[in-house]
């Protein structure tokens, strides 16, 4: 009888002791892959900033314009000139919108995010350099004007920017950044770029969005 008592008090501590383990493992693990999603993530907010790819060009603004009665330019009122400038196109992805899950398959972490678009294009407006500017008695070419045609003149150069596949490229730079994060924490990054109105990705563990830093 003392013997069988014995031997049920032994089984249930190795049981409690086993289930103990089995937790502890467990908190552990969990743990670990929030300290690696976390250094993933913490890896992302440092180069949220970088753009990715920028392309300097020179283009070559041309004018004309007068005032009209009956089709026919009224005297004294044309104006027009030739300007030339050059610009600056920034591509690149908004990392804050990345999605970071924990890693998953013992080796593997999910990092979702939309594809690189145009960041920025702008004008440096002290390359401006006119040629052929004149005005008549009643007009004027004033800097508005300039300014007005250079802006337009940079829609067109982002249209003409998107037909040579450097959004690709600079998706491609980004899956380099965000591959070289990943690697020292030993996991293998499965980088998917998703479009705006793409459905929500299925399957385990479901990311979590990255929180944008709070400006200064």
């Amino acid at each position: 009888m003392a013997a069988t008592i014995i031997l049920v008090l032994f089984l249930i501590i190795s049981v409690s002791i086993n289930v103990l383990l089995f937790f502890r493992k467990k908190d552990s693990d969990n743990v670990k892959k929030r300290t690696i999603r976390t250094t993933i993530i913490s890896g992302i907010e440092n180069v949220i900033e970088v753009a990715t790819l920028r392309e300097n060009f020179q283009s070559t603004v041309q004018f004309s314009d007068a005032k009209k009665f009956l089709n026919f330019n009224i005297p004294g009122t044309a104006k027009k000139f030739m300007l030339q400038y050059t610009g600056t196109i920034v591509y690149g992805c908004d990392l804050r919108k990345a999605q970071v899950s924990d890693p998953y398959d013992n080796n593997k972490v999910r990092i979702i995010l939309p594809h690189s678009e145009i960041l920025d294009a702008y004008a440096n407006t002290g390359s401006y350099q006119v040629y052929d500017q004149s005005a008549g008695i009643f007009t004027s070419v004033k800097l508005e004007d300039q300014n007005r045609e250079v802006n337009a003149n940079l829609e067109e150069k982002k249209a003409e920017s998107l037909q040579k596949g450097l959004l690709e490229h600079s998706d491609e730079n980004v899956r380099k950044i965000l591959t070289s994060i990943v690697a020292p924490t030993g996991m293998i990054p499965e980088i998917i770029f998703t479009d705006k109105n793409s459905p929500e990705l299925g399957g385990q563990p479901e990311p979590i969005q990255i929180e944008a830093q709070a400006s200064a």
